[in-house]
């Protein structure tokens, strides 16, 4: 009897150890978001702000271009519109007096029409000089590479001095990581995979520490790893402003 108890004692114990691994996985850490940056429009590299493993902000500038014939452009740009502007308040003040001749009975609705077309006329080509200089404002600001989102700077290629075509091959760029949000990547049987759905709310370790996180997605084809072993990759996001490598070891405990 007492040999029957310790038997179920130990299966109990055993059950218990399988229930808490299966409840907690290995995993590792990836970036979140990772993008190469460029300019968009190609210039001689005037300034670079940034190194490798820096912290950056929203909106702060990275790379720095020429400006100048950019700079040359949005003048040109600028004088043609207020020029086209200029012509269209004047066939517009045109176009007032033909109507007003019209009204009376002085002038023919033939030459009332051929007024509309010319003001039609003045006014697309405001129009257009309008759109050139915001091309060529757009085309200026470009000459200013700016950080998407709060990120780590990874790698650049730009060189201070070189002249970077946005149209080679392999255009110059910043390689950027998403500050503050991470990614726990994990292997799931097809059970728990299963069982962990989009929103789910999983504690993340790493190095110690504690991150709350959630089930970003699980993938819907087994995917095998260079280790030979086979599961559902599972992705878990969570936020630290601190920075933690990618390919960092971490555990994730499960509800």
């Amino acid at each position: 009897m007492k040999k029957s108890i310790r038997m179920l004692a130990g299966a109990a114990a055993l059950a218990m150890t399988m229930v808490a691994a299966a409840d907690s996985l290995q995993g590792k850490i990836e970036w979140s978001r990772r993008v190469a940056v460029n300019t968009g429009v190609s210039g001689q590299v005037r300034a670079i702000h940034v190194t490798p493993g820096e912290a950056v902000v929203a909106g702060q500038v990275l790379v720095e271009l020429d400006p100048v014939l950019f700079q040359i452009r949005v003048r040109q740009a600028r004088s043609q519109a207020a020029l086209y502007a200029a012509e269209l308040d004047a066939q517009q003040a045109d176009f007032e007096r033909e109507q007003a001749l019209f009204d009376e009975g002085s002038l023919s609705t033939v030459q009332l029409k051929l007024e509309q077309l010319s003001l039609s006329r003045a006014l697309a080509a405001h129009t257009f000089a309008v759109l050139e200089l915001e091309r060529a404002q757009h085309r200026l600001d470009l000459t200013r590479l700016k950080a998407p989102f709060d990120a780590w700077v990874i790698e650049s290629s730009f060189e201070l001095g070189a002249y970077a075509a946005s149209d080679a091959e392999a255009p110059a760029t910043v390689i950027l990581a998403e500050r503050g949000v991470y990614a726990a990547h994990l292997l799931a049987d097809r059970a728990l995979a299963n069982r962990l759905v989009a929103g789910t709310a999983v504690t993340v370790r790493v190095s110690g520490q504690r991150f709350a996180g959630t089930v970003a997605g699980t993938g819907l084809e087994p995917t095998t790893t260079v280790d030979g072993v086979t599961g559902y990759l599972v992705t878990i996001r969570f936020e630290s402003r601190a920075l933690i490598r990618a390919g960092t070891p971490c555990a994730v405990d499960l509800p």
